[in-house]
């Protein structure tokens, strides 16, 4: 069961209007019988706007006060414009005291919306808010072979390439996605079988080349500089605490601000295996979130990198 009011939000491409739509779905398969309705905010502005022109206010009001469930999508459009968000405080009020469901995504926060009224930033608060975050690597992975099981039974990528998409892309499903798309349409094209050094040749063009100061030699040298210890111990064979926790933030760093794959950042650290590479991030990550004193030493250590 919903909160009366759910938000969701979270960055483009990761699937709020899915979702929207899925709740909307959802709840019209368990009560076929609900009035439910779907909206981005611009059209409920425009339409707003229509009915004042046309004196029309009232079955504007009808039509959205008289549903089950209202689902409103980039809900931060309605930033600014003060009589919209006047309108959509009253329609949350009626729908909220008849205790019908609201859900709405946005790109931030509510609390983070610049120009939200205060009373809109509360009420939205007060339902469970739903953070949306980027898709791991093994939910990237799941995302690309369902999307070759929707193409069909004849397609299916080694399991070395799709490991090398999803590891490469790692912005949204949406990115995904459409790396995907292209490398199917190179393959049709020029009549070859995906293959790694095909699905190589498309992420060149479809990736965009870091920086030059963000090579793994350079991170190698900031991590050991900043832990006292060699570039040689990073990349060796040592597993002594004070040579594997550096060696784990480096992975971590390569991982974070290059387009590496797993494999290439194993080769970076004497042929190591990528299982060994996912785990070093994995290990950083957690600590990260849990130890705020070593959270802004990482912090420190990207601010060195990113200054170059």
């Amino acid at each position: 069961m919903l909160d009366l009011c759910q938000p969701v939000h979270g960055g483009s491409g990761l699937g709020k209007t899915h979702l929207l739509h899925a709740i909307g779905h959802a709840v019209k398969q368990a009560r076929p019988d609900a009035r439910v309705h779907y909206v981005p905010a611009e059209r409920f502005t425009n339409e707003m706007i229509y009915g004042i022109q046309h004196g029309r206010t009232l079955q504007f009001r009808n039509r959205y006060r008289s549903v089950d469930v209202l689902l409103i999508d980039d809900v931060q459009f309605l930033a600014g414009k003060e009589s919209t968000q006047e309108e959509f405080f009253y329609t949350f009020n009626t729908l909220r005291d008849a205790h019908k469901q609201i859900v709405v995504s946005a790109d931030k926060a509510p609390k983070d919306i610049a120009f939200l009224e205060e009373r809109l930033t509360t009420r939205f608060n007060q339902g469970l808010v739903a953070d949306l975050q980027q898709p791991d690597l093994e939910t990237r992975i799941a995302i690309l072979r369902n999307r070759c099981e929707q193409e069909g039974a004849e397609v299916r990528l080694p399991d070395d390439v799709l490991l090398l998409l999803a590891d490469r892309i790692r912005g949204n499903v949406r990115d995904l996605e459409g790396c995907l798309v292209r490398l199917f349409a190179w393959a049709s094209l020029a009549k070859q079988e995906i293959t790694l050094d095909l699905a190589e040749e498309v992420l060149a063009q479809y990736v965009g080349v870091e920086p030059d100061h963000l090579t793994p030699e350079r991170i190698l040298a900031a991590v050991a500089d900043k832990h006292a210890v060699k570039v040689e111990m990073l990349v060796g064979k040592r597993r002594t605490q004070a040579v594997a926790l550096p060696r784990q933030v480096a992975m971590y760093l390569m991982r974070q601000l290059t387009d590496l794959s797993l494999a290439e950042i194993g080769r970076a650290f004497g042929g190591r295996d990528h299982t060994t590479v996912l785990y070093a991030c994995e290990k950083i990550g957690e600590r990260i979130n849990r130890d705020e004193s070593f959270r802004e030493k990482i912090n420190g250590l990207i601010s060195t990198l990113a200054s170059g």
